[in-house]
Order: C-alpha cells, then sequence, then structure tokens
C-alpha cells in the first residue's frame, strides 16, 4: 500500500499549520483526481475507505500519526472523504483559524520586513484562507497599500 499510497497522495510530515493542512489535503485530491482520471479499465477505482486508508498511512507527523492510529477503526467507516476532511480539520486546526488568518491578511503591512518576507506571511494568511474569500484582487490591493 506504500507504494500505491506515495503514487497517489504525498506523505504529510508537517507542520501542523492551516496553511500546511490545507495544502496537503488538496495535494489528496488531486492524487485522486489524477488516479481516477488515468487509471486503467481493470484498475479499480479509489473507494472512500480506501482514500481514507491512502491519507491516514501518509500521516508521518507524529502527533497526526498518532490521532490517526487511534481513530482509524472508526475513520474508516465513515462515509465520504469530505467527512474524513472534517475531520482532520476540527482536530488540527485551531479554532477561529479563518478569523485569525484574516486578521493577519488586513493587519499585514511591510513595515521593516524584507519585502519578500512580508509577501510571504500575506500569502499564508490568504492560502489558509482559500482563494474565494480573499480574491486576487484584493488580495493585490493589500499587497501594494501596505508595503512601502
Amino acid at each position: 500500500t506504500s507504494t500505491m499510497a506515495s503514487k497517489i497522495i504525498t506523505p504529510f510530515a508537517g507542520p501542523l499549520t492551516p496553511t500546511a493542512i490545507e495544502a496537503w489535503l488538496g495535494h489528496c485530491e488531486d492524487g485522486f483526481a489524477i488516479y481516477a482520471s488515468t487509471k486503467t479499465d481493470k484498475a479499480p477505482d479509489l473507494s472512500i475507505e480506501t482514500k481514507i486508508r491512502l491519507a491516514g498511512s501518509n500521516m508521518q507527523e507524529l502527533t497526526m500519526a498518532a490521532w490517526w492510529n487511534a481513530g482509524r477503526v472508526d475513520f474508516l467507516k465513515l462515509t465520504s472523504w469530505e467527512s474524513f476532511e472534517k475531520h482532520i480539520r476540527s482536530r488540527f486546526m485551531p479554532k477561529g483559524y479563518k478569523m485569525v488568518a484574516l486578521c493577519t491578511f488586513f493587519l499585514c503591512a511591510q513595515n521593516q520586513q524584507p519585502f519578500l518576507e512580508y509577501a510571504a506571511t500575506l500569502a499564508d494568511a490568504r492560502n489558509a484562507l482559500g482563494p474565494t474569500i480573499i480574491t486576487s484582487n484584493i488580495y493585490k490591493y493589500q499587497l501594494l497599500f501596505h508595503s512601502h
């Protein structure tokens, strides 16, 4: 399974930050979609249980791996990939992380930071929220009007 898993999704080694977790969940979904679109007719479809098992077996960050091991039996009974994602978010995303990211984004200013450091902080805050909450135009305005 680890060979198959490594071809479908990448391992999650951390850090346990909203940006890293969201990025990894996105990689999982991309891996499932790529598998579905490129598999041969003889290859099996990925069941919900298989998707959850692939993700769980690729949780290499120690806290996340322990959580997976403790809840594996219950997680494998879930009826959708989305419900497993919700479990991951509720366990590992800080409460109010979207509000914190939104505050970070709008309060972010370059001040004495090098521009690339400022831009990276702003991008991390946006990525934690997703592109639908902060549009590309709002991102550009914030980036330009709060740099010096």
